[in-house]
């Protein structure tokens, strides 16, 4: 059997391949019941630009709003409230977030565990 750290290398090293190969798009994906953050079929993939980073941001701007908050309490906000808006409603924020994004050089992060 395979260790698992040489698993997880070699399954990084099959992942950067693909993602070379694969025909990926960036668009919007709207479902009547669900949130939907990229699909596949069989070969080409979608990846719904606005899902993972609307969530980061609610995620960020909680933290700004509640800094005494911990992580936690944060993600849990971040899901309860992530489970309450529909898909226009995020595309909504995402066009927002693009509006006011500014442009920033590559930064160290550190992270508290």
């Amino acid at each position: 059997m395979t260790p698992p750290s040489d698993y997880r290398r070699a399954l990084w090293l099959r992942l950067w391949a693909e993602l070379g190969a694969a025909p990926i798009t960036e668009a919007y994906l709207v479902a009547k019941d669900a949130l939907v953050d990229g699909v596949c079929d069989g070969r080409d993939i979608v990846i719904n630009p606005s899902h993972q980073t609307v969530d980061t941001v609610v995620h960020e701007l909680l933290h700004r709003m509640y800094p005494t908050r911990s992580e936690r309490s944060i993600r849990r906000t971040v899901s309860t409230l992530r489970a309450t808006l529909s898909d226009d409603e995020i595309q909504l924020f995402y066009a927002e977030y693009l509006r006011r994004k500014k442009p920033g050089r590559p930064r160290r992060a550190d992270v508290a565990d």
